[in-house]
């Protein structure tokens, strides 16, 4: 048995993203391990050292019902956001863990998981929400109404144990990522992300984690003050133990998130030094490179989620 599994999903060409997340958390939480789901097929053309010593999985391995739907009708956005939970299920009956983390790859981690294993202890579902407070009223994104367009919770990080209502919950969402994983505001669906909304209220003892660090990114960078002790980043006083780079290109170092414009680099020299160093690691991994590597499932639009909801 082991409890100590994060799972991230990602194609090919973001390996280097999660390469970056596996080697951060096993510097700060040893005993755990990455499992790197791929929403693609390698054929060869990155060796097994690149990405070790964390494990990967190829989403042809998993023996998914309908698979092959999946990959025709949805996005590689939605292909990805749809595959985490049969991933996840994957890594719980492999390991026959009781407890697991999902983390989207562009993450970094900081600290230990020691506050994430003790919420744990006591609640059997972790989500987090995108903001816990209003924007400012001064005409910079993102505003609310994208965070409705979005979703409450943000669905890059979630944790759960294996009891009754992990199992629930895992249940219910594999069956709606079969063929409701679209990006379609029209149908209010923000892939995977809109149906966590209804999380808190469909299974019993779920935590909403306002831990000032945990989930850090540019949606909720308007409430959190970044500060540095020693060699250790604090938010708002308190460790920062992950730190999601949601919508950060290499491409255009100086700035946070193709997503915002309300926060510069300029208003924190902590926030500046945190991209930095992403920067850098993603660099030394390799990151331009793997960007040429093209996905094994062709993307293709979402317009057959109309004809599917006619059959409705």
């Amino acid at each position: 048995m082991l409890n100590k599994i994060v799972v991230t999903v990602c194609t090919a060409s973001h390996l280097a993203q999660a390469k970056a997340l596996g080697d951060s958390l096993l510097k700060y939480n040893p005993g755990y391990k990455l499992i790197i789901g791929l929403a693609d097929k390698l054929d060869g053309r990155i060796a097994p050292a690149y990405y070790q010593p964390h494990e990967l999985i190829e989403a042809s391995e998993l023996s998914i019902p309908g698979f092959n739907g999946m990959v025709k009708r949805y996005s590689l956005l939605e292909l990805s956001c749809a595959l985490k939970y049969f991933f996840v299920d994957f890594a719980l009956k492999k390991y026959n863990s009781e407890k697991i983390i999902f983390l989207d790859s562009d993450i970094l981690v900081f600290d230990s998981f020691g506050f994430l294993e003790n919420e744990l202890e006591q609640f059997s579902i972790l989500v987090s929400p995108h903001i816990a407070t209003p924007y400012p009223d001064d005409n910079k994104r993102p505003i609310e109404r994208e965070m409705l367009k979005n979703g409450i919770f943000n669905a890059g990080f979630f944790a759960f144990k294996y009891d009754e209502n992990g199992k629930a919950f895992l249940d219910w969402m594999k069956s709606r990522m079969i063929d409701q994983c679209y990006v379609d505001p029209k149908q209010a669906l923000n892939a995977d992300q809109s149906w966590f909304n209804f999380v808190p209220v469909y299974f019993h003892k779920v935590n909403i984690i306002l831990h000032p660090g945990i989930n850090v990114a540019y949606w909720n960078l308007h409430e959190r003050k970044l500060s540095k002790q020693g060699e250790k980043y604090f938010v708002n006083d308190q460790p920062l133990i992950f730190f999601h780079y949601s919508g950060y290109s290499t491409g255009h170092p100086g700035e946070i998130s193709k997503h915002q414009d309300r926060i510069s680099f300029d208003a924190s020299s902590t926030l500046k030094e945190l991209f930095k160093l992403y920067h850098s690691v993603l660099i030394n991994n390799g990151h331009e490179r793997m960007l040429s590597l093209k996905c094994f499932y062709k993307k293709t639009g979402s317009n057959i989620f109309t004809k599917l909801t006619k059959k409705r």
